[in-house]
């Protein structure tokens, strides 16, 4: 056998690895209204227990919390924790009012080492009914100062549209202003009457090709419909989507 035989011959009887999901509870949410996957480095946000609805458990919970918040800082700032809570919860209250159904924070290594932050929601909307991909170039169209405009086409040659900007935060509360890396990606549902809507934003601008790259797919990922039983189809080997090996290593968590 030469070597390169020896080779191909050991790759043949070397097993191969097993595919690996972790699956988020909310995944079996009977209530969902859409699904997304995010890489590693990313930790939910409870949207409802930081807004909970009267006469709700999560109410209750908030309550215990920041009475214990309350109790053990210093009396001279107690006004001021009592008002970053409120600020707090009416921030959440806004996002859920405009349809944000997810929010989740991210952690990851920039190309120096670094650690690189970032936050990702997703909403979706209400829109009056036009075709899918018409409503992907007017979402995208109507951004101002976007750059890296782009159309998408995604699993099952559904719509999608892409765009970024740098904006410029201006100083608040002592802290300097500084740049802020945002990008957005539109994808209609097929019933023409709603819009998903993921955004990301970071300080991290050094990194923003790497996190272009994780929202576009991200994208690849999104779902109006339970996609478990798919995922499980693909897993098992039964009508695998010769995409999602090329979909899954687009999305990473390690930007080193």
């Amino acid at each position: 056998m030469t070597e390169q035989q020896t080779a191909e011959a050991g790759q043949a009887e070397r097993p191969e690895r097993p595919v690996r999901l972790v699956i988020d509870d909310s995944a079996r949410d009977t209530t969902a209204k859409l699904w997304y996957a995010l890489p590693d480095g990313y930790l939910d946000v409870p949207l409802e227990a930081l807004d909970p609805a009267p006469g709700t458990e999560y109410e209750e919970q908030f309550t215990n919390v920041m009475t214990l918040i309350l109790s053990c800082a210093p009396e001279e700032q107690r006004d001021r924790y009592v008002g970053a809570l409120r600020d707090m919860r009416f921030m959440v209250a806004r996002m859920r009012g405009e349809g944000v159904l997810g929010c989740s924070l991210g952690m990851h290594f920039a190309d120096d080492g670094s650690s690189a932050t970032s936050v990702i929601t997703a909403a979706l909307r209400d829109i009056e009914w036009a075709p899918p991909k018409l409503t992907a170039v007017r979402a995208v169209s109507s951004r101002e100062n976007a750059t890296n405009v782009e159309l998408l086409t995604l699993p099952g040659v559904r719509p999608g549209s892409f765009c970024d900007t740098l904006v410029t935060v201006p100083a608040v509360a002592g802290m300097p202003a500084q740049e802020l890396y945002q990008c957005d990606v539109y994808i209609p549902a097929p019933s023409g009457t709603q819009l998903a809507v993921l955004s990301l934003s970071t300080t991290a601008v050094s990194a923003r090709g790497h996190y272009r790259d994780l929202m576009k797919g991200v994208a690849h990922t999104v779902s109006f419909h339970d996609p478990l039983p798919e995922i499980e189809r693909t897993v098992r080997g039964d009508g695998a989507d010769v995409g999602s090996d090329r979909v899954t290593k687009s999305i990473t968590a390690d930007f080193g």
